[in-house]
């Protein structure tokens, strides 16, 4: 892995707060699925956290040299403070090749809107149901209204090909926007008896789609006859 903070070797101090916001990238062959999206989150954040903007010039450059010319890769971009850009590169991610088994856990990350640092407790929640032998963790609230998986958006097809995004306290992720705007969606509340009414389900972020093969002990459809396109 490489680490850079403005274009610099990154520093053991830049690495430590648990303070700030991020997001996480998918390179191929030099570019990058929905980037503007991505931009879009740290300026928001940014504004959010740290009173100010966050230029998307700055951070595509300090991008491409963290890159130096490395077509495939893990890219995230970090901020722990207003003004020090950290860029991590990594070998690239695949998604999951076979369909996900979810198990339900009682737990909504805070401040849900923000890709922020300091996820312990969802990937505790995600540790441990791994352990138990299902593949994540899906996030839900007090009444079990579905939110979204550990590090991941869940989408529900309904039966005209429609897809349902959770009407829940959710990160409105990256990958999720590029599927809304191609893919009639809407927002509602899902409950646990809702989800035998679904024709399937998928898991969706930056690093890509898996279909869901179950969500605790209730079976979901294959999602292929309708997949977002």
């Amino acid at each position: 892995m490489r680490i850079e903070t403005d274009g610099r070797p990154a520093e053991p101090g830049d690495l430590f707060s648990t303070y700030g916001h991020f997001t996480a990238m998918q390179v191929r062959g030099g570019g990058v699925q929905g980037l503007a999206h991505h931009l879009d989150r740290l300026d928001a954040a940014h504004r959010e956290l740290f009173d100010r903007p966050l230029a998307g010039d700055r951070v595509r450059d300090l991008v491409r040299h963290a890159l130096a010319g490395t077509a495939d890769a893990s890219v995230r971009v970090t901020l722990r403070d207003a003004d020090r850009v950290l860029v991590s590169v990594a070998p690239p991610n695949t998604p999951p090749s076979a369909p996900q088994r979810l198990r339900s856990v009682p737990y909504l990350r805070p401040f849900p809107h923000l890709k922020h640092l300091g996820g312990f407790a969802q990937l505790e929640w995600a540790r441990r149901v791994r352990r138990d032998g299902f593949d994540d963790a899906l996030l839900t609230g007090p009444d079990g209204a579905v939110a979204e998986s550990s590090i991941a958006n869940i989408g529900f097809f309904a039966a005209d090909g429609s897809v349902v995004w959770p009407d829940a306290p959710q990160l409105h992720g990256t990958a999720m926007r590029l599927v809304e705007a191609t893919t009639p969606s809407s927002r509602r509340r899902v409950l646990p008896d809702d989800l035998p009414g679904f024709a399937g389900a998928f898991l969706i972020n930056s690093i890509g789609v898996v279909p869901v093969a179950s969500i605790d002990d209730v079976p979901l459809p294959d999602p292929a006859p309708t997949w977002p396109r």
